[in-house]
């Protein structure tokens, strides 16, 4: 073994998956630079972390032991103690899976051609498994609740977001559900304008600052409609706007990979709302599936 990997081996293992990574991963934008001093030494010592009370967690931040309360606060959680909960079990898992870990670590230019799919594929699993220790639920019911029973649904989605949009919004169709998507940034605004109470809009943006996105959003938000979004961040400017936040975010896995993680995050959370959909309301999404396989038929050679 070199030197090299042996510094590797005897380091203290950083905090790369679990509930309390994927939470970091997502309110991290939201906090003060003294709060990001607390969450950082987590994230690089998780260990050290979990046998620490709050007063030496606060001493090595170099900040107060309230600011180490609020923090874990601001990322979801009741307290430190509620924090290090998560943490315990996280650790537990992480340890179990050490070697896949440490072989999907990176990837970059180096990175043998080989290898990729295993690494990247080993990752996709890794975020799902996040994703499903971390989903707000109750969010989740409120978004199901607020998209079956609208009259029509606005799906907006920009950039990176735009093909999730049009796909979720034609799934959406295939249930029987009063669904627009329109590409055009001039054309979601104007459709958002004339959204009402009865009608649900669900906009899905990786940073939850893109613009265009933004603007549909606050004319349907405005006319009452309800806004269910899917991001990757706790804080933006349109989980302002939200009444039902679904954050589905990823790890930086290197390379600026981090956009290829929290899309495929996304679509899990998309996948999830078109079954509960579906669940909700049986019968009539059986009798559109079942229509939706005589189109299929008659246009298949």
């Amino acid at each position: 073994m070199t030197a090299k990997k042996r510094a590797k081996t005897n380091s203290p293992p950083s905090l790369r998956t679990g509930k309390v990574a994927a939470a970091i991963q997502a309110g991290r934008t939201g906090l003060v630079p003294s709060a990001l001093k607390v969450v950082d030494l987590i994230v690089q010592d998780p260990s050290r972390a979990l046998t620490s009370s709050v007063s030496e967690v606060a001493d090595r931040a170099g900040t107060a032991e309230s600011t180490v309360i609020r923090a874990c606060q601001r990322l979801g959680f009741k307290g430190f103690h509620d924090l290090k909960l998560a943490l315990a079990s996280d650790l537990a898992t992480q340890e179990r899976d050490r070697d896949d870990l440490e072989r999907a670590e990176d990837i970059g230019p180096r990175t043998p051609r080989r290898d990729i799919p295993r690494r990247v594929l080993h990752n996709s699993a890794v975020i799902m498994e996040d994703i499903a220790r971390t989903l707000d639920l109750d969010a989740y019911e409120g978004a199901l609740e607020a998209l079956t029973e609208a009259r029509r649904i606005l799906v907006v989605g920009n950039g990176t977001s735009s093909a999730p949009a049009q796909d979720f919004a034609y799934r959406l169709t295939t249930l029987g559900l009063m669904v627009q998507a329109p590409p055009d940034t001039f054309a979601q605004h104007l459709i958002a304008r004339a959204l009402e109470d009865r009608d649900a809009v669900l906009a899905i943006s990786h940073t939850g600052a893109t613009k265009e996105t933004l603007t549909a959003v606050e004319a349907a938000h405005s006319r009452g409609a309800r806004v269910v979004a899917v991001t990757s961040h706790l804080r933006s400017p349109l989980t302002k706007h939200a009444h039902h936040l679904l954050v589905a975010g990823g790890p930086d896995l290197g390379f600026r990979l981090e956009a290829m993680t929290t899309r495929l995050a996304r679509l899990a959370v998309l996948d999830t709302l078109f079954v509960g959909i579906a669940l909700s309301r049986p019968k009539r999404s059986r009798e559109f599936l079942d229509a939706m396989a005589d189109v299929t038929a008659e246009h298949t050679l």
